[in-house]
């Protein structure tokens, strides 16, 4: 077990909520969350109908991460060198207007697949600077030993609202169209900006980097970045864990649609229940996350949750079967959807409080967006593919070849002698 030999200080999620600065933090979180868990069902439904295409479906999904792979590696050494406060609300202010544009060129019927791609793609390459910033505040904020509750917590409050959000989308999308719940989801930017302009924090200005930048500067940190990660057998596993989470779920983002109606031979009604039952799921997850981490051994945490979600992904193809069995088909989407989320859960919230339990604080901006950047690469990848096999193959065929490859691998990591603590 991790920390074996260590005196581990008790804490509790009544701990976390004293903690003001990582609440503020948190909040700004949950408000994001909202305006995304509006999004995700507009945006996914809206892209559709639009192209027409479940190729087209994994090709935006696809773009959406190729910043994540190609600028974030680069970015996090910028980040370490920058004001990370100003940074974060910055990039919500930009990432905002940009999605309040994408909602106004909807409203006015001038989108298109291309149109789509390029807003896409701008969006992503900000939040790729953002990302490392956030991940490297946490640690400034909060002490390591309140990493698994102060993670449960906030993954916990994200999900409450994303179920408020989702279960809200309907309503909103039927009343007042997928431009205003887009429109929402800019709003959101703005409001988690505002309260990040609150935060205090102290900004590491030892070497003068926000002052004097210099390439050759930059150059030595990132190099440095890497140097530390090739030195670090279990950061380095740790980056493997996520290139393959990230790719067998992919289909559960890019083709979701296309399951929905091909698959299960449902309309939209059922694309809400699914986000629903999994976002019920990740809250449970990350929830019990503490407890499960002081009961079972990081290997055991990782091969138990990934066996899961393998599992929980194979299910969703039975439905072909009976899709005339309209209350079957929904019974079977909630029980394989809230099982996926609380694997899902689980599995990212084991990678999250172990990179941070393994990475000095010093290189957490720089080696976690080359963690976020390795394990952004499979996605696209994994789409691109996923796009690929969608013109020869049926997504229920695609989505067994997935399942079947989770199982496989979680269980060689449950045996193998890997190491992961």
């Amino acid at each position: 077990m991790e920390n074996k030999g260590k005196v581990i200080e008790k804490t509790s999620y009544k701990d976390i909520l004293k903690q003001k600065e990582f609440m503020k933090i948190v909040w700004a979180g949950v408000i994001n969350r909202f305006g995304d868990s509006i999004d995700a069902i507009a945006f996914t439904w809206m892209v559709y109908m639009i192209t027409k295409s479940a190729a087209w479906s994994a090709l935006v999904f696809a773009v959406n991460q190729l910043p994540s792979v190609l600028v974030q590696p680069f970015a996090g050494a910028l980040v370490e060198g920058m004001n990370k406060k100003k940074l974060m609300v910055v990039t919500d202010v930009i990432r905002g207007m940009i999605t309040a544009g994408l909602a106004a060129l909807y409203l006015a019927n001038a989108l298109n697949p291309w149109i789509l791609l390029i807003f896409t793609l701008i969006n992503s390459t900000v939040e790729a600077f953002r990302l490392p910033a956030s991940l490297a505040v946490v640690p400034k904020v909060l002490e390591e030993k309140h990493y698994e509750y102060g993670t449960a917590l906030n993954s916990t409050l994200s999900t409450v609202v994303q179920l408020i959000g989702l279960g809200t989308a309907g309503l909103i999308i039927g009343a007042f169209g997928i431009g205003t719940a887009i429109a929402i989801d800019g709003t959101s930017f703005f409001g988690s900006a505002f309260i990040l302009s609150f935060l205090k924090i102290k900004e590491d200005t030892k070497t003068g980097r926000e002052n004097k930048w210099q390439i050759r500067e930059y150059m030595l940190v990132l190099k440095d970045g890497f140097s530390y990660l090739k030195g670090q057998p279990v950061i380095r596993n740790f980056c493997l864990l996520a290139v393959l989470i990230n790719a067998v779920i992919v289909p559960l983002n890019s083709l979701q649609t296309p399951l929905v109606q091909e698959v299960l031979g449902q309309g939209s009604e059922l694309l809400s229940v699914f986000s629903i039952a999994m976002t019920m799921g990740m809250g449970i997850g990350s929830f019990v996350y503490p407890f499960l981490s002081s009961k079972l051994s990081v290997r055991v945490q990782f091969a138990g949750a990934g066996t899961l979600l393998g599992m929980a992904m194979y299910s969703y193809t039975w439905g072909e079967n009976f899709q005339d069995f309209t209350a079957g088909i929904y019974a079977l989407t909630i029980a394989a959807s809230f099982l996926l989320g609380v694997s899902c859960s689980v599995l990212t919230s084991a990678l999250s409080v172990q990179f941070m339990k393994a990475v000095d604080q010093e290189y957490l901006a720089r080696v976690g967006s080359i963690f976020n950047a390795g394990a952004s690469a499979s996605t696209p990848a994994a789409s691109f593919l996923s796009g690929a096999l969608a013109a020869f193959c049926s997504v229920s065929q695609i989505f067994r070849l997935c399942a079947l490859f989770c199982v496989i691998i979680f269980l060689v990591i449950g045996t193998a002698k890997i190491r992961l603590e």
